[in-house]
């Protein structure tokens, strides 16, 4: 019997995705899994989870020092999420060509970026520590025996480490992780 990458409440994925904020651009690998707690249908669940990205800002300064301490070129970027899904891959059962899901939660992103001509007295640092709200939204599609996703989220920045940068943009793009789809 072959092993299963999917339960009726568990679905993970893996991809890559890109992130922006102001004088901040990143990219990461990005690894979402979900549980599904609330099954409605065979195609439709409320779930929890994350879309945890671990990568690189592609814009910092290398070489750039703030207060004795080097700047680091780690990105990580660490959403908790409760979404809503409908269609391909919101649960084992659910055989369509296409989904949707959206969501909210609570996010924390650190990275850095390029800042010229730093100010101490205005507080801008090249460090980015942004946490706060976020919203996701995004499509799951089938092509050939595949199951691909895509996202799109916005971090908005509740707290006062970086008061420049009022939020974090991102996209990314995902292999959905299932067993073999039988019919399609």
């Amino acid at each position: 019997m072959p092993a299963s990458g999917q339960s009726r409440y568990f679905a993970h994925s893996v991809g890559a995705g890109l992130y922006t904020g102001n004088n901040h651009f990143a990219g990461g690998i990005i690894y979402s899994p979900r549980f599904n707690f609330g099954v409605i249908s065979s195609r439709s669940a409320f779930a929890i989870g994350t879309q945890l990205a671990l990568g690189g800002s592609l814009r910092s300064s290398y070489n750039r020092y703030s207060g004795g301490n080097s700047t680091s070129f780690f990105m990580a970027d660490v959403p908790l999420l409760v979404t809503y899904n409908y269609g391909t891959f919101a649960t084992s059962g659910a055989h369509t060509r296409l989904g949707i899901f959206t969501g909210a939660g609570y996010g924390f992103h650190n990275g850095s970026r390029n800042i010229n001509d730093v100010d101490e007295e205005e507080g801008i640092t090249d460090q980015v520590h942004v946490s706060g709200p976020v919203f996701t939204t995004g499509c799951r599609f089938l092509i050939g025996h595949t199951s691909l996703g895509l996202h799109f989220s916005y971090l908005f920045n509740s707290n006062q480490y970086n008061p420049d940068i009022y939020g974090i943009g991102s996209a990314g793009l995902s292999y959905n992780i299932h067993a073999v789809r039988r019919g399609i």
